[in-house]
């Protein structure tokens, strides 16, 4: 299921914070493209001032770039929007409707696996400046596949399960 939400015939109403959840989400999907293709020209063989260059031209046309740079804090982003969802929304969304506690586990494992995922891409583009072989950008290209394969469908079951009660909600519930 790594079809987007938009991209379904019938899909949740974007209303309440499920809409501010989709607007994250959207960006986080949009980047991805990018750095998966960038990831692609890298490994075979962009030269890293075009690299750089296209780097640059992402920061300035996105709006979560613009506040990170890099693969290693886009990837910290995505761990600090998951460990905020764990921590805080998760545990409204089980109290809200306990019959979506399933779908929530789910969610938290997925969070796990990407997390894993983020630290072996770190861990790859780390080795890619001095590896005269080309062999860790392979590892670095393969690392962004799976990343953007597993939170693509995480972001499709998260928006499908989530939205309908999300989309109930005028602001984030606070814990009593």
């Amino acid at each position: 299921m790594t079809t987007s939400t938009t991209d379904q015939t019938q899909s949740p109403p974007r209303e309440g914070m499920f809409r501010e959840l989709l607007y994250i989400h959207s960006h986080l999907r949009r980047d991805l493209q990018t750095v998966r293709r960038l990831a692609e020209q890298a490994r075979d063989g962009l030269s890293p001032a075009t690299i750089l260059e296209e780097i640059r031209t992402l920061e300035t046309s996105s709006p979560l770039w613009r506040l990170k740079f890099g693969c290693w804090t886009y990837c910290r982003f995505v761990h600090a929007h998951h460990t905020i969802e764990d921590a805080a929304v998760f545990p409204m969304v089980r109290k809200a409707d306990p019959s979506l506690n399933p779908i929530v586990d789910r969610l938290e494992e997925d969070h796990l696996k990407v997390h894993h995922i983020t630290e072996r891409i770190a861990e790859v583009a780390d080795e890619v400046a001095g590896d005269a072989s080309g062999v860790s950008r392979f590892k670095l290209v393969e690392a962004l596949t799976d990343l953007e394969t597993h939170l693509l469908e995480h972001l499709d079951i998260e928006e499908q399960a989530l939205g309908p009660l999300l989309s109930t909600w005028d602001r984030w519930p606070m814990e009593e």
